[in-house]
């Protein structure tokens, strides 16, 4: 009867060298995320459009609910939705250098936003209209469907 050959050199690896890979893809993986958190709080119009976006969707349900016609209004400073009920969605000032321009339903060519008014109907219904936010550096488009006041993605 044979025995079987004992080999000399193991295979596999050995804890020490497992662990300092894995230590190593930690701080990689570490790394990575870091900088897409960085990457994303850099977006200057996501809290306008965010705010924006809750204005039509409360300016539309209030509406609906309380069959009245409601308003956003556009100013040099900022929009809001005009009426003693808004309440926390009175307001939203811009941010320093942001411009706000408007694409009414039918027109060709971007306004300046002061001044004009997006009226909600007591059905809800509102204009479908385009707003564009804008910096010197970059903008950001944003369109809003007749029916529903939400945003068209």
């Amino acid at each position: 009867m044979k025995l079987p050959c004992i080999r000399r050199h193991p295979r596999g690896f050995t804890m020490l060298e497992i662990v300092v890979v894995m230590s190593i893809m930690i701080v990689i993986m570490g790394i990575g995320f870091a900088s897409f958190a960085m990457m994303d709080d850099d977006d200057p119009f996501e809290k306008t459009a965010q705010k924006l976006v809750q204005m039509s969707k409360y300016a539309h349900q209030s509406a609906v609910l309380q069959h009245r016609r409601m308003i956003i209004g556009f100013d040099e400073e900022g929009f809001g939705v005009l009426g003693e009920s808004a309440g926390d969605h009175a307001r939203q000032a811009l941010p320093q250098d942001m411009k706000v321009f408007i694409l009414r339903y039918g027109a060709k060519n971007w306004e300046k936003a002061e001044g004009h008014l997006w009226p909600f109907g007591e059905q809800g219904i509102c204009e479908p209209v385009k707003i564009r936010l804008e910096t010197p550096t970059d903008f950001r488009e944003l369109a809003f469907h007749p029916l529903t006041g939400a945003l068209v993605e």
